[in-house]
Parts: structure tokens; sequence; C-alpha cells
């Protein structure tokens, strides 16, 4: 396992982080556990989870796991989703920052995350107001860090643009989804990123699965387990993107790569993935004990440039036949042709 200092700071992590977003709820409290113990003990130290994950439960079971080991962890955790019935029970004002942060010490059992972030946008409540409160939070000594999930490019702009204008701490990292099926980063966030020095943390690398073939029929799934079924919270995020037939025909050609080189389709989601330049980290989550371990030996799995650029290739065709998408103006440079370029 290999650590990257997250963006311009100090603070290492690993390349690769453990998702929470099924702690308490597909994934039961023991299973949730056995997942962070074997992470932790491949090399990993790096959790990201959320105050609305499971209602609570996710923060409540990572709490858990990290009461004997607070020093080793990279804890972050986000705010902003509906956690209740009253008007100040969503959003990134004050009120509500103030009031989550402490909910989510309380459930997580510690005195400060090592990242806090604004889970979306909230176009209710003015920038100025979110980078305050958001300072407070780190100047109370609640949060080390702070940073933003689901932003775009000019929403981080204004962001950065109004704590530097204050003098108030900056948001080091971002949360994107990211993936070949869907790569609107690429856009303007990570150039934003590149030039401010912003950490990215990626979710979403395998699609929800969607690019390991799981789905392969075009029809709903129901029954229980998987980003897809009717049991998850978020599924109709998934499938709103994801359950068509251009992008089940762009998934079955991304497997016909994996079959002409011998590789696994986790391996190329997560390596295709990682070799973006402006990639810090890849949120990989997993539902069971087996697909943790599956995926951090697709981790280490070797995969060819050929196979990544063919990779590319099918998500280019499939940005510009994808009419709910904009098309791309360019693709940044990926780590292997920074590395060429230096002559390393």
């Amino acid at each position: 396992m290999e650590y990257v200092r997250l963006g311009k700071t100090g603070l290492k992590v690993s390349e690769y982080c453990i998702g929470a977003d099924n702690f308490g709820g597909q994934t039961s409290p023991e299973d949730s556990l056995r997942i962070m113990s074997a992470a932790f003990a491949a090399g990993v130290n790096f959790i990201d989870t959320a105050n609305s994950y499971c209602d609570g439960r996710s923060e409540e079971n990572v709490g858990r796991f990290i009461k004997t080991r607070r020093s080793e962890v990279v804890l972050a955790t986000k705010g902003k989703s509906q956690v209740g019935p009253n008007p100040n029970d969503v959003g990134v004002n004050k009120k509500y920052v103030m009031q989550a942060i402490d909910d989510s010490l309380r459930r997580l059992g510690t005195d400060y995350v090592d990242l806090y972030q604004v889970h979306s946008p909230d176009l209710t409540t003015p920038i100025e107001e979110t980078v305050e409160a958001y300072n407070d939070v780190v100047r109370a000594g609640k949060a080390r860090y702070i940073g933003v999930s689901n932003f775009s490019g000019p929403q981080l702009v204004e962001a950065l643009w109004a704590q530097d204008r204050n003098g108030f701490t900056r948001f080091c990292s971002v949360q994107p989804r990211y993936n070949l099926l869907y790569r609107e980063a690429e856009r303007e966030l990570f150039k934003v990123c590149l030039d401010q020095g912003i950490g990215v943390m990626t979710y979403s690398p395998q699609a929800g699965g969607f690019l390991l073939g799981k789905h392969r029929q075009f029809k709903a799934e129901t029954e229980s387990g998987g980003r897809f079924s009717d049991d998850f919270r978020a599924a109709n995020f998934y499938k709103s993107t994801y359950w068509n037939e251009i992008t089940f025909d762009a998934m079955e050609r991304f497997i016909a790569v994996t079959e002409k080189y011998g590789v696994s389709p986790m391996a190329l989601a997560l390596k295709w993935n990682r070799s973006n330049l402006a990639v810090s980290a890849c949120i990989v989550g997993a539902r069971t004990l087996e697909q943790l371990e599956q995926n951090l030996v697709a981790w280490e799995e070797d995969v060819p440039q050929v196979a990544l650029d063919e990779a590319t290739s099918i998500g280019d065709l499939l940005w510009e036949t994808a009419p709910w998408k904009p098309q791309m103006h360019s693709t940044p440079p990926t780590r292997t042709a920074a590395r060429s370029a230096a002559g390393s």
C-alpha cells in the first residue's frame, strides 16, 4: 500500500480509502468491523463516512473500530444531508454545521475528525457563511482539515476565493464521483485541483459494481445487496446514470478489454481511476469481507498500459454519444505521462 499527501497538506493517506456508506445497512456491524480490520491489516489507514450514511449507524460502527487505534486512523466524515424533520436539519448553514459536527463526534466516539467535508453544495446558504462555519470547526479543534464533496470546478473556485478573501482555513480536498463511465470531473474540476493543489478522493471507481459485469442483464435489480438494489438508499442515484442501453454497451466493451489482456475488471477499473494525475485516493466500498479481499488483490494487480488506453477510448466514445452528458474538452495528463515527461 502506498501513501500520498492529501493535496498540499502534510497529511499522509493510503491511496486506498475505505468507503463506509454500507456499514450498519446492507453490511452488519460485525461484518463492518471485520472489513475495517482486514483493510487496516493490509496497510489502509483512511476511512470515509458521513452523518447520513445508514442514518448515522455508519459513523457508530466506524467509531467502534477506531476506539483503540485513533492515532493510526485518518478519519473523514461529511455533513449536509437531511438528518431530521426540522427546517435546519439539512444544509451547511452555521446552525446545522455546528450541531452536525458535534453529533458526528458523539457517534464516532472521538473529539476530532481528521477531515470534515461538505457533503454537497447547499444553494440555500451563502458560501461565505459555509466557509466561516467550517473555519470555526477547525478553530474549535473539532477537525484538522476540511474539504468538499460533489462540488463542480466553479463551485470549488468560489469557495476557495471566499476563504482566501477572509483569511479562513482552506478546503484541502474534494470528493467527486469518477469512473470510466462518468468523467464529468475531467471537464473543469480536475484542472482546478491541479492548479490549486487540492487533493482528490474519487468515489464509485467501479461505478457501483457496474464495471464488474455484475448487471449484464438489462433489467431492474430488486434483490437485497448491491448499490442498484431497492434496499440501498442511493439506488436511484446510480440507476439514473448507468441503467441505459448506451452504458450497458460500454460496459460490455470494457469487459471485453479485461478478457483480451487477462486482467480482472476490478483491477482495470481501479487502475484506470488511480492513473489520473489529479487523483490522490480512491474510496472503495465493500459490502462483504470477500469483496474487500477481492478489491485488495485487484489493487495490486498489474495492468498493462495498452489496456488502460483501450479502456479510455471506450469512455471517450461513451462521452461523445451519451445525450445526457456534455462533451469533454480534453483529458488531463495521467501519472504515467507525467513521470515520462519528467524523465523518471
